[in-house]
This record gives structure tokens, sequence and C-alpha cells, in this order.
């Protein structure tokens, strides 16, 4: 191993560690890349978005300001999914 090289690799590990958050996803903790938006959020977990609510912080985030509303480390974020029936 070349001189150096070990703490190259651990400050790069430490920079891809400090660039993730954690929200809390229905009462879990869920770690995301900084900078995601409530639609990579839905991405990750496979959902399409389409039949589900999304409040964060106890405030509902409509799906025309999904894209633009990121997420904070420590946001409280509750996915409320539709389901049909009779």
């Amino acid at each position: 191993m070349i001189h150096g090289m070990a703490q190259f690799d651990d400050k790069r590990n430490n920079e891809e560690m400090a660039q993730m958050i954690t929200i809390e996803l229905n009462g879990q903790q869920q770690p995301l890349p900084a900078g995601s938006a409530v639609n990579d959020l839905l991405s990750i977990i496979g959902s399409d978005g389409k039949s589900v609510a999304v409040v964060v912080n106890q405030q509902i985030i409509r799906p025309e300001n999904r894209s633009t509303r990121l997420l904070q480390e420590g946001d409280q974020v509750e996915l409320l999914i539709f389901a049909g029936g009779g």
C-alpha cells in the first residue's frame, strides 16, 4: 500500500458518510443522500407516488411540490397510502 493512501480512503469514506442524512420515515430511521427531495425518497422506497400522501414535519407536501421540497436531517416523514375497497 502506498503511504498516505489509507488516509485518503478514510477521508473519502468520511466525506461519503457526511453526505448522508437520517430522517424518520413512518417511525423508522431512514438514511438518505443529502440533498434528497421528497420525490427522491419515494423513488428510493419504490413508490410511484400516485396513491400516496406525504407529510413532512406535520405539513402536507402537495404532489407538485415534491421535487422541490428537500429533506433535512431529522425530518419526520409520514407516508399515507390510499387503498380502495368496498
